[in-house]
């Protein structure tokens, strides 16, 4: 098994150069007609796309969600997939105060995000009458604070193999997954069982 690559603190620090310069796109757009009698099947009404541009412009506060972002647990650790180099994979590890509290790998949607963790986090601490689990939600790869994939080719089974290797960077060979809609990722996953850098999935919740 290859060296574990240390376990980086995060903290969401977007610069407010960036900001400004959203601010000044989203004030420089220029919005194209609407068709006569155009429905949904055309795309988002127009009215929709200028009051949620103007809202982002002028009510949306990031630096409020970003404080918010900034209350989870977030670290950064380096894994290497095969094929594909190092890759600098970004995640939320909020542990149980249960003894013995279950490992859990959770894999957020396909688009999506490590967002979609945060409101089952209080309901995953458990308590000792209760089924706890340590959480572990990647961003994967190409997604959020993960490093991009450069090279072609990274799929199904590349992201299988970060998210493994994440878990295995913390300590746990053992863990429980997420139910995802496709069963394509636990599958994958499994697979790794018969490979020298691999953790066991112990079940799909």
């Amino acid at each position: 098994m290859s060296p574990v690559s240390p376990v980086t603190p995060f903290t969401v620090g977007i610069e407010e150069s960036k900001l400004h310069r959203l601010h000044q796109k989203l004030g420089l757009t220029d919005f194209p007609p609407e068709l006569d009698q155009a429905d949904s099947a055309y795309g988002a009404p127009l009215s929709d796309v200028t009051r949620l541009a103007k809202y982002w412009k002028d009510g949306f506060d990031w630096r409020t969600q970003e404080a918010k972002l900034n209350e989870l647990p977030q670290f950064t650790t380096n894994i290497t997939v095969d094929g594909f180099g190092e890759l600098n994979v970004h995640f939320v590890h909020q542990k149980s105060d249960v003894a013995n509290a279950i490992p859990l790998l959770f894999i957020h949607g396909w688009p999506g995000s490590f967002i979609e963790v945060t409101k089952l986090l209080p309901l995953l601490q458990g308590s000792k009458d209760e089924p706890a689990f340590h959480v572990v939600a990647p961003s994967l790869p190409n997604f959020g604070f993960s490093s991009r994939v450069s090279k072609k080719g990274f799929g199904i089974c590349q992201y299988a193999e970060a998210c493994n290797k994440v878990m295995l960077a913390l300590g746990y060979d053992q863990y429980a997954l997420n139910k995802l809609p496709r069963e394509t990722m636990p599958r994958e996953l499994k697979s790794l069982k018969n490979r020298k850098e691999s953790a066991v999935i112990v079940s799909v919740l």
